[in-house]
């Protein structure tokens, strides 16, 4: 994401204010909360809020950076507040008072829209990408969003159907005491819960978004805020314009601030290349999809650095029956030049650690192991695993990649990687929205059966569950990661293990196991990890640049102050 100022003539000073505008992905733009990725969260922040939030860090190496502080709520729930209940199950949550909807009345937000922000994530249209780490946690929310969508089979999926469903059922474990008193209670202690309540999908959501069907170019345009900005205008999958909101309350939000008049979102679908992007903008925010689009960004501490993200890795499509001999599938994870991929991230993203993958999690995540059961880029051993399993050369595979960032160069690297050690590959390039809903939808979305991808944490305490969970989880209940349909009983044990774990320590254990067996399976096939990066510290004609480390160490939108002429 590269952040620009608008420019007006030459002047010599400066003042509070202005217009920031923004280079954003497309589907990481400040949408409809429920269904919005946790790589949107530095957008979404400009007009929602939720129970906890994150707060911007000086110094990175702070550990005060990747804890969650209140937001909504006045405090986080612990056993000291008398907040959390001593079976770690339970969460009580005292509203903030003074945080009001950006309607006609300015009504104050309520535990009663927390409540609908749970139920929202679940919808059948368009469910959260984080549905899956809720319905894990949370007692009853997995039944509820299972039910929804088993109604939703015979029913009309317009907004009017989609809320007479919601408001007539509950979530067991969430529960509104009254307008000031939220409860959340959880089918298992979870020792990142509090984390989760950070994402988009965890925002209040008012009662108007029922008018309208959670995604929706409709519910874009008429969403309601209750941080700094509110949605002016919108034109979808082309630019947003936000500008500041007058219900909100600066003494009612301590960890947002709203230094521009206006935020310009311009959304890229990817189709152009992140190198393309003006050399003059000043400061760069790496947000998935994107493999490898990181230019004009810093390295985030090396190898001592929280959150190592998995950029990229190639994901098997296993639905498709070309993989149903394990050999094969062992044959893709030699072929891979993992060492010559490095060599191009070196080239073009110079300064940004990156190392040859071997293992699912990367390092600076809970569950992280060095383990390789694959040597890289051996054809020849690929060779002979294809011949022993008898696969003989058909229609070449299709390996999507995303237009933007590196991934054209990864996926050819790749494409020509198999091709020569004998599974014909061909490379096909899709704008980011295309690409995104390939991986959400595969069996609508046309046929593939590779895919270049970056795997991002999306919280860095505590965290096992966004890569092994969200990637390899068989599960019912939409969202996730696990995008190539991987399903293995064992595994599957072995997450349910990490989820239930006391300690950390036996949670990473749990964690790294059902990588390495994944690993093994190639489920996927791990290429590189990559170093965190952020944005520089002092971009030109920006100031008060500060990074989220917890939301991909992504600019602080709300607290960047664009130069501004008197």
């Amino acid at each position: 994401m590269t952040v620009a100022p608008y420019r007006p003539e030459p002047a010599t000073a400066r003042r509070r204010g202005g217009v920031l505008r923004v280079v954003a992905p497309t589907d990481a733009a400040p949408l409809d909360p429920s269904c919005a990725p946790a790589s949107a969260a530095p957008f979404v922040r400009l007009h929602t809020r939720q129970l906890v939030t994150w707060q911007t860090a000086r110094d990175v190496r702070d550990w005060q950076a990747v804890t969650p502080v209140p937001d909504l709520a006045l405090e986080v729930p612990s056993t000291w507040n008398a907040g959390l209940g001593a079976s770690h199950r339970s969460y009580v949550f005292h509203m903030r008072p003074g945080v009001r909807w950006d309607t006609s009345d300015r009504r104050p937000v309520t535990a009663h829209d927390v409540v609908r922000g749970f139920k929202r994530m679940c919808n059948p249209v368009r469910p959260s990408p984080s549905l899956a780490y809720f319905a894990s946690t949370v007692r009853g929310l997995a039944d509820f969003a299972i039910a929804w969508a088993a109604e939703a089979t015979h029913r009309a999926g317009d907004a009017a159907t989609l809320a007479a469903y919601q408001n007539a059922h509950e979530i067991p474990g969430v529960f509104a005491l009254d307008d000031e008193t939220l409860v959340i209670e959880l089918a298992r202690p979870a020792l990142d819960f509090v984390h989760m309540l950070a994402l988009p999908a965890a925002s209040a959501v008012p009662v108007e978004h029922d008018a309208f069907v959670p995604g929706s170019p409709e519910a874009a345009a008429h969403l309601r805020a209750n941080g700094p900005y509110r949605v002016r205008r919108h034109r979808p999958g082309e630019w947003v314009e936000l500008v500041r909101n007058p219900a909100w309350e600066p003494a009612a939000d301590p960890y947002r601030r709203a230094e521009a008049d206006r935020v310009e979102l311009r959304l890229s679908d990817g189709a152009g290349r992140a190198d393309a992007e003006p050399t003059d903008a000043p400061a760069m925010v790496p947000v998935a999809p994107a493999v490898g689009g990181l230019p004009a960004a810093e390295p985030v501490d090396g190898d001592g650095a929280l959150g190592w993200a998995l950029d990229p890795y190639l994901l098997l499509n296993l639905r498709d029956p070309v993989w149903a001999d394990p050999r094969v599938r062992q044959a893709v994870a030699l072929a891979v030049d993992k060492a010559a991929v490095a060599d191009l991230y070196r080239r073009h993203r110079p300064g940004v650690p990156v190392r040859v993958a071997g293992s699912l999690i990367p390092p600076g995540n809970a569950g992280h192991d060095t383990a390789d059961p694959y040597p890289t880029g051996d054809p020849a051993r690929a060779r002979e695993l294809l011949a022993s399993a008898g696969h003989a050369d058909g229609t070449p595979l299709v390996l999507i990649h995303p237009h933007s960032g590196l991934g054209p160069e990864v996926a050819h690297a790749c494409a020509s990687d198999l091709t020569r050690a004998g599974l014909p590959t061909r490379a096909v390039g899709l704008a980011d929205a295309a690409y995104t809903e390939a991986l959400r939808a595969p069996a609508t979305a046309g046929g593939w059966q590779l895919a270049v991808a970056a795997r991002v944490p999306d919280w860095l305490e505590h965290n096992g569950r966004v890569f092994a969970q969200a990637m390899l989880q068989a599960t019912p209940v939409p969202g996730g990661a696990n995008h190539g349909g991987y399903a293995a009983p064992e595994v599957d044990a072995l997450i349910e293990r990490a989820l239930d774990a006391p300690e950390p320590w036996r949670a990473d254990a749990a964690w790294r196991a059902a990588a390495e067996r994944a690993v093994a399976d190639v489920a996927v096939v791990p290429i590189l990890h990559r170093a965190p990066v952020a944005a520089p510290r002092r971009p030109d004609r920006v100031d008060g640049i500060a990074p989220l480390p917890p939301q991909g160490y992504a600019v602080d939108l709300t607290a960047a102050r664009p130069g501004v002429d008197e």
